[in-house]
């Protein structure tokens, strides 16, 4: 579901949006779990990388994947 939620929010939103890296992080987070290491950390290093030049270094969401905590994002869909 996070790889698809992940899919539709770079086609809605693009892939440097708060929301879309928010899913982003929180997939790498989902494969650290499930002991997929080194996708999740290629995955948790572009992210880190992007949130930095989005948001700035120490934005609250940074910290949160920098400690490896979900970020808890409700997303609502708005009319286009």
């Amino acid at each position: 579901m996070e790889r698809r939620a992940l899919a539709e929010l770079r086609d809605t939103l693009g892939g440097e949006h708060p929301d879309t890296l928010a899913c982003q992080a929180n997939l790498s987070i989902t494969l650290a779990a499930m002991g997929r290491t080194a996708q999740s950390d290629q995955i948790r290093e572009a992210t880190l990388a992007s949130m930095a030049a989005v948001l700035g270094e120490s934005h609250p969401n940074i910290v949160a994947l920098q400690a490896w905590r979900r970020i808890n994002r409700d997303l609502e869909p708005q009319p286009i």
